[in-house]
């Protein structure tokens, strides 16, 4: 047998200690690690819909057991922020929330930053995920673990279009003012039977905030900056001298109201209709700003409807490719009970094994860029994945409060109160005052 000399015992000594050691802190560890152990209990909430989510998760169950307590709870949009606050505050919310970027002002104060490491580094973070997501990236960290995009599209009645000899929908806006002459019917008056596209007003619009959203920032306005005073308004923001002439603020607002001047040829829509979305269904709109995953409900809900997907159009003398986008990822409260496990789900419902399903079942795109590779099941995901690569952002109050300010500033405009300059001074007041 062998002898050992006492440098060599000792050596064995230390190194049986350091992995005693070893092993007791990874059992101890609390941190963002994701762990293959079970997650233990994790509730989310979010607005998407609950079968499509509850199928994702059955689907990451059915290859890794210790995800089996994950469950989702559906909440409605319009009561989210009070239903999250109040259950925070209880004692009784969830452990992982599913947002888009509209509610994270409001949200952020209540969620973890997940700080980045070696595994989930910024520079993973700008390769892996699409630019819109990159809002959620903090000085320390980010709050969000990115799950889909639902960019703003352009749906379009193909029967409407063929009638007035247009075989192709419209790539740039100014080839959709130039379609109104066509397309608009007026049955007497101000009254339309037919229209071209629901711009001008506000409370009929569908998707009115993100459609003027992304006007604004095509046009070049930011909307909003952060700032060392906080994420303060930029629409009040005037011409400077390097670029003179109109402000890309109200150019956005100029040709947005356009639609709704009786006087002008482009004359379409005015508050006195229907929905914009209801129009489409019934046939009675050429052109229909909406987001990617409203094509399954626009279609049942109308079978017999001859319409298609488009891009979103863009300026003619644009050169960047841009639309609005919803932007939803997972965040955790800080008051998470199992905020290990809820990262832990959250890196499992964005994987390849998961995420690919989920996101055409909701009809949105993954936020992952690996995984934007057209589906030859699926007709529209070759629209509307690339333009969610295009798709932008930017930080918002609460939904409700920006749709306040917004339809204020149209409604000042259209019916001659302010001009457009002082409709967007008092927009920009507002929307500073309404920042939480």
């Amino acid at each position: 047998m062998m002898h050992m000399r006492p440098f060599q015992i000792i050596l064995i000594t230390v190194f049986a200690v350091l992995a005693i050691v070893g092993l007791i802190v990874f059992s101890m560890f609390k941190g963002f690690g994701g762990g293959a152990g079970d997650v233990g209990p994790v509730v989310i909430w979010g607005t998407l819909p609950e079968t499509a989510v509850t199928d994702a998760i059955t689907n990451l169950t059915r290859g890794q057991k210790q995800f089996s307590s994950v469950t989702y709870v559906e909440k409605p949009a319009g009561t989210f922020d009070n239903d999250l606050a109040n259950a925070l505050a209880a004692g009784t919310g969830p452990d992982m929330v599913i947002v888009n970027q509209e509610q994270l002002l409001t949200e952020a104060p209540k969620m973890r930053v997940i700080p980045f490491t070696s595994s989930f580094s910024q520079r993973n973070f700008l390769d892996s995920y699409l630019a819109i997501d990159q809002i959620y990236i903090t000085t320390s960290g980010t709050y969000a673990v990115p799950l889909v995009v639902d960019p703003l599209v352009l749906y379009y009645n193909r029967a409407i279009l063929s009638s007035v000899g247009v075989a192709t929908p419209p790539a740039t806006w100014e080839a959709v003012t130039g379609l109104a002459p066509l397309i608009t019917k007026q049955s007497g008056g101000q009254s339309v039977s037919r229209s071209t596209i629901a711009f001008g007003s506000y409370g009929n619009v569908t998707n009115a905030r993100a459609i003027l959203s992304l006007l604004f920032l095509q046009a070049g306005s930011s909307i909003t900056q952060d700032t060392s005073f906080g994420v303060r308004s930029t629409l009040g923001t005037p011409p400077t001298s390097a670029n003179p002439g109109v402000a890309p603020a109200e150019a956005a607002v100029n040709f947005y109201t356009q639609f709704a001047n009786p006087a002008k040829t482009t004359y379409s829509w005015n508050p006195s209709l229907v929905s914009s979305r209801q129009a489409f269904i019934s046939g009675d709109l050429a052109l229909y700003v909406g987001f990617a995953s409203e094509e399954a409900s626009l279609r049942a809900a109308n079978p017999n409807l001859d319409f298609d997907m488009a891009p979103i159009p863009q300026s003619g003398v644009g050169s960047t490719r841009k639309t609005y986008g919803l932007a939803y990822a997972f965040l955790i409260p800080k008051v998470s009970a199992h905020p290990d496990g809820a990262f832990a789900t959250a890196l499992g419902l964005t994987g390849a094994g998961v995420l690919p399903s989920f996101s055409l079942s909701v009809g949105m795109a993954p936020a992952e860029r690996s995984l934007l590779t057209s589906n030859p099941n699926d007709a529209y995901a070759s629209i509307y994945y690339p333009e969610a690569l295009n798709a932008t952002g930017w930080l918002s109050p609460a939904p409700a409060a920006t749709d306040a300010v917004f339809s204020a500033m149209i409604t000042n405009v259209t019916t001659g109160r302010f001009d457009t300059p002082q409709a967007l001074t008092a927009a920009d007041q507002s929307l500073n005052a309404a920042m939480p």
